[in-house]
């Protein structure tokens, strides 16, 4: 489960995929400007501050506030984000998962489209007090990068590996966000049910059932996902490294959290566990692929960030 951006990598020995070989060709300057994407990015940032204004007064006056304009907002900027997107990929000729910063990026849009799916299908406003702040703290992170179009894109990532390895674990990432999120609902409608004296917006929050319900089909998704994205990055790593990549620090926690989901999935579909105990463990899941994803500094071995 392994982010792909500014990695050092020993040097391609053809193994695997086709390699794309050569630099890509840059758009032709006259017709594209190189910072349109970075514009449509702040845009999307400003939209996407509406949601969060929206989280910050849903939690201090204790009900929604304005969930609608900025529901509407969020809709408007990932437009622009995916425009953002779009352009930065003409821009390189190539996925736009190369660096940090567009891991981060890509990311929050795919989080964007995971709670409007899941609101589409289940209407629970109160999902984005959660969605929102991470999205806008993504992409603000996202909008911190140079995106330097001169930068060289180390030859091992012009792999056809990274269309299959990294876009399916970011998109297992924003399901298991989703999967989080009702968790966590869970957990506060749980407790405002017991107590006598309810402190949140408690009658606006969704059913117990609806919130488990939610959580169990997002892991159903992300799940899948994750499993498909270890695997492309399990041969990715074989045909580069041979066998040294199983004692990468980073691939191993990757597998560390994938076995946490297994556990989840196991446990629900074998001894029946519903509402706290998959809620804890969903939690605790989803942590872990914030450490994988986020830890990257930390780690020594082949996944390194510059």
């Amino acid at each position: 489960m392994q982010d792909s951006s500014n990695l050092r990598f020993p040097p391609w020995r053809g193994a695997g995929f086709v390699s794309l070989q050569g630099p890509p060709s840059r758009p032709n300057p006259v017709c594209y400007n190189p910072r349109m994407h970075v514009l449509l990015l702040r845009l999307a940032l400003g939209l996407y501050s509406v949601g969060l204004a929206h989280s910050i007064l849903s939690i201090l006056k204790k009900k929604q506030t304005f969930f609608g304009p900025a529901a509407i907002a969020a809709l408007i900027g990932f437009v622009l984000h995916a425009a953002s997107i779009g352009l930065r990929w003409y821009e390189l000729q190539y996925i736009p998962l190369t660096q940090r910063y567009e891991s981060f990026s890509f990311v929050a849009a795919v989080a964007v489209l995971g709670f409007f799916l899941a609101y589409l299908k289940y209407r629970i406003t109160s999902l984005g007090v959660f969605a929102f702040p991470a999205i806008f703290i993504m992409t603000f992170m996202a909008n911190l990068g140079s995106y330097d179009p001169s930068e060289s894109i180390p030859e091992v990532l012009r792999s056809n590996w990274i269309y299959l390895h990294t876009p399916l674990l970011f998109l297992a990432y924003g399901a298991l966000f989703i999967a989080f999120s009702a968790a966590v609902l869970y957990l506060i409608q749980e407790r405002e049910l017991k107590s006598k004296q309810p402190k949140m917006f408690y009658n606006r929050l969704p059913s117990l059932e609806l919130c488990d319900d939610l959580a169990y089909r997002s892991l159903a998704i992300g799940f899948p996902l994750m499993t498909l994205g270890i695997l492309a990055g399990a041969l990715w790593a074989q045909s580069e490294w041979g066998t040294s990549w199983t004692i990468d620090p980073k691939i191993l926690f990757s597998i560390f959290t994938w076995l946490i989901y297994l556990t989840l999935i196991h446990y629900r579909l074998i001894a029946g566990w519903r509402g706290r105990k998959a809620a804890y463990l969903s939690i605790v899941g989803f942590v872990s692929v914030l450490i994988t994803f986020l830890g990257a500094n930390y780690f020594t071995g082949l996944h390194t960030f510059d």
